[in-house]
């Protein structure tokens, strides 16, 4: 069993009774939970910083700008403990833009619907240069989540529909369940909001197969999701960057399977511009260092 060495302790409500990995019972933690808070994280955060003038380099005179420390939250969730952890309660319930992380709900949509066949379906390049060359030729299921393919995914929205998306996002229970705002962007600039913690849930029902979608789609996610896998953990997650909110922010939600346990995870912070984006996954893995989960 891994130590979790936490200092300063915030009980939000009574505790889970203690259940064993391998026990199936799923519970969610908008139920019966305990969370602890640790200001100790932030200073994974401060000591950070970034610097808007490094991505500005079309500019003839950029101008200086102040670096400035990173500010975020990182929520972490013990499956066998049934317990979270987090550094900022209040920023952890708060809801934000999903931006990519929504690829997830929208995958599992589209695979439910028949939009999406299956991982292997080729989605042709509609052939209009962008400025993430990634985008710019055909891709899957799995390469779209991997690339995080905005107009594969917006493609997956048209098609799918208001009426069945608000449909299916309801039945999700996936965030405020608000799509408000374009068919094919809401989640980057409409009405639709997620938290952490929300963000934790979701994850935790699709680990378990608790998704009101098929197992089959639900496998086909998780495997999209695939980020890292070595001989200590195993990494499925996906990130985001909600680059039209006022502040722009960073999301990396996913979970790190063990031999004996599941952790999940749920950061996100404020990201001003696009060159702090790999603080993202910096941060959480500093963290989940720091709490022993990864090596």
């Amino acid at each position: 069993m891994r130590s979790f060495a936490i200092s300063t302790v915030l009980v939000m409500s009574s505790l889970l009774a203690s259940s064993i990995f391998a026990a199936p019972a799923f519970a969610s933690t908008a139920a019966k939970t305990e969370w602890q808070e640790t200001r100790s994280w932030d200073a994974i955060f401060t000591q950070h910083q970034v610097e808007p003038q490094q991505a500005k380099q079309l500019q003839a005179k950029p101008q200086k700008t102040k670096p400035q420390q990173a500010s975020g939250v990182v929520v972490l969730w013990n499956e066998n403990k049934q317990q979270g952890y987090t550094n900022n309660l209040k920023r952890a319930n708060q809801g934000f833009l999903p931006a990519s992380t929504f690829k997830i709900p929208n995958s599992l949509i589209a695979l439910e619907l028949g939009v999406v066949k299956d991982e292997h379906q080729v989605f042709k390049w509609d052939g209009k240069s962008r400025d993430i060359a990634t985008w710019n030729r055909d891709h899957n299921l799995i390469t779209g989540m991997k690339y995080s393919v905005v107009p594969v995914y917006q493609e997956f929205a048209r098609q799918i529909g208001e009426a069945r998306m608000s449909k299916m996002i309801a039945s999700f229970d996936y965030g405020n369940e608000d799509i408000s705002g374009n068919l094919d962007s809401f989640w980057l600039d409409g009405g639709i909001r997620i938290s952490a913690t929300e963000q934790i849930d979701f994850l935790r029902r699709l680990y378990h197969n608790k998704i009101h979608a098929s197992e089959r789609s639900q496998r086909i996610v998780k495997q999209a999701m695939l980020t890292e896998a070595n001989s200590d953990y195993i990494i499925r997650a996906k990130t985001g960057y909600a680059v039209r909110a006022e502040p722009s922010i960073g999301w990396w939600v996913g979970w790190v399977e063990l031999d004996d346990n599941v952790w999940f995870f749920a950061m996100n912070m404020d990201i001003p511009d696009a060159a702090g984006l790999p603080l993202r996954q910096a941060i959480t893995k500093e963290v989940l260092k720091l709490e022993q989960v990864i090596p």
